[in-house]
């Protein structure tokens, strides 16, 4: 996704509602899906599906487009009703001139508290965990602020509008460079209306009004999401009352939790506090990884010693104005496998689901490493996460134009990934839910710009991430595994690669099982924690 921002632009959303025939119970009983692929325009999604009939019958469930802006989301419209073109070079809109927007005056005593917290947080961080401060991003432009504001029709509040003043999210996939507790990365201005549009399309396909109470509902589309752990989990700030709320998909909203608080100020004021004495905010203590970055643990340990240092050099005065980017054309995304062809209507995309035999291969395998983590790594153990509905692993096909390998499949089915620092692949690996997957996939395609093909490829599918920005991926042409990094792109060849996603699963609980190295990575356990520790020097 190419735009100028604030914009009203075309754009390919990509997302679509992929629901599956004959679901009944286990995962082995589906036998089909329809996918419905959608554009967006604006505020609005334009879908249409392969199966005319299952259309009509989503048209009847979904939201009417009424209903889904008295939520604060993006009504659907359907093919009949939106004729979007597909061809993003000959969109004048990308090209326009960007408007002016005059910032506003937060409440001085508010912006003096958010402030003096920022302060307290930082020198903490410059005295004990210098690397997590220096991934704090600068202050976002007010100019933007104030754009975000003019093109919503309302306000941030004051406490989060000086914080993002202040610190515009953090380094990392989804803010992961700056962790409130228990891992979610602090996000930016412009990731709140990621985070919210994939929430929002959830609701409105699910046609369920309900859901959407800000009270008692899964999520709202006025919901301003501060913080995400990647897999599925939010924080959000409530813009009616300022209270910050958990969320989590397909669960109830909850303001009572271990992140809820008052305000987003409050957080702040707290979270300066637990830092400062050592002490546990809520049930996290404050720790330090031998990286000097701030993470949180349910035990306390020492402050670490020699993590000291400042922050990210302030940027010049008078920054150096860039040409801007060359935004690629639609061919050039669908070559890039970022932009699938829209199907012939009435054509049904028949989506096996995991044959017998793979799934009880994935499952024996699973077995076996549970096993190893449960008596040798409880720690990881408690990281796996339960098994991902196979409607969100549909969704996340859908939403890529992919059809997941069986074996990726069957183990989502199994577990929808780990959580935060959780159990994956050597040496440094956390296996991904199939929300995270779709996110990682989206945000790569987004951003590839001319380079996809080489530096990223909408045709491979991440299974697994890394705090420093890079994934270990399936290539859904060959079905090998590779290893990609932002600062290098692509690798595939070496010892990243594998036959499949499951000769690396098995590989990994023989490593386990056995103690012998996988690849130059031998597995230890460090309180209780699965780690691995290089065998060449």
């Amino acid at each position: 996704m190419i735009r100028s921002r604030w914009a009203r632009v075309l754009w390919p959303a990509l997302v679509a509602a992929l629901l599956m025939a004959g679901l009944a119970g286990e995962p082995d009983l589906m036998e089909e899906t329809v996918m419905c692929s959608s554009m967006s325009m604006g505020g609005t999604v334009s879908l249409s599906c392969d199966d005319p009939e299952f259309e009509a019958e989503m048209k009847a469930n979904a939201l009417t487009p009424e209903e889904a802006k008295s939520i604060g989301c993006p009504p659907v419209q359907w093919d009949d009703e939106a004729k979007l073109s597909p061809d993003l070079g000959q969109d004048p809109s990308l090209v326009s001139a960007e408007p002016t927007y005059t910032p506003r005056t937060p409440d001085p005593a508010i912006a003096a508290r958010v402030n003096q917290a920022w302060d307290r947080i930082e020198r903490w961080l410059g005295a004990h965990a210098s690397a997590t401060l220096r991934k704090l991003k600068f202050g976002a432009d007010p100019q933007n602020l104030a754009g975000w504001e003019t093109n919503h029709s309302r306000r941030l509040p004051d406490d989060l509008y000086v914080s993002y003043l202040r610190h515009d999210g953090a380094d990392g996939n989804l803010g992961a460079g700056f962790q409130l507790p228990p891992s979610y990365g602090l996000l930016g201005l412009f990731e709140i209306d990621y985070i919210n549009w994939g929430n929002c399309q959830d609701l409105v396909m699910e046609g369920d009004p309900d859901a959407a109470d800000p009270e008692n509902g899964t999520w709202h589309g006025s919901f301003l999401a501060v913080g995400s752990d990647g897999s599925g989990r939010e924080l959000f700030v409530e813009p009616r009352t300022g209270r910050v709320g958990e969320a989590r998909a397909q669960e109830k909203v909850t303001y009572d939790g271990p992140m809820g608080w008052p305000s987003h100020l409050t957080m702040l004021e707290a979270l300066a506090g637990a830092l400062e004495r050592g002490e546990a905010l809520r049930d996290w203590h404050p720790v330090v990884t031998a990286g000097c970055e701030l993470r949180w643990a349910e035990d306390p340990a020492p402050v670490r010693q020699g993590c000291a240092g400042g922050p990210r050099p302030s940027p010049t005065p008078t920054p150096t104005v860039e040409p801007p980017l060359e935004k690629p054309t639609a061919e050039e995304l669908r070559a890039g496998g970022c932009l699938p062809p829209r199907r012939t209507p009435g054509r049904t995309t028949r989506a096996r689901v995991p044959g017998p035999r793979v799934t009880t291969e994935v499952n024996a395998v699973w077995r076996r490493i549970e096993r190893w983590l449960a008596r040798k790594a409880p720690v990881t153990y408690k990281s796996l996460l339960p098994p991902a509905r196979p409607l969100d692993i549909a969704r996340s096909e859908a939403a890529m134009g992919l059809r997941f390998p069986g074996d990726l499949r069957a183990s989502l089915l199994r577990h929808d990934g780990a959580g935060s620092w959780g159990f994956g692949p050597a040496p440094f690996y956390e296996l991904m839910s199939a929300r995270h997957i779709r996110s990682e996939w989206k945000m790569l395609c987004d951003i590839g710009g001319d380079s996809l093909g080489y530096w990223w490829d909408g045709h491979l599918i991440p299974f697994a991430y890394a705090n420093d920005g890079g994934n270990l991926f399936v290539d859904t042409r060959t079905g090998k595994t590779g290893e990609f990094f932002n600062e290098e792109g692509l690798t595939q060849e070496g010892d990243v690669v594998w036959p499949s996603y499951l000769a690396l699963l098995k590989a990994t609980a023989r490593s386990l099982e056995t103690g012998r190295p996988i690849r130059g990575w031998r597995p230890k356990v460090v309180k209780g924690e699965l780690d691995w520790e290089s065998t060449r020097g």
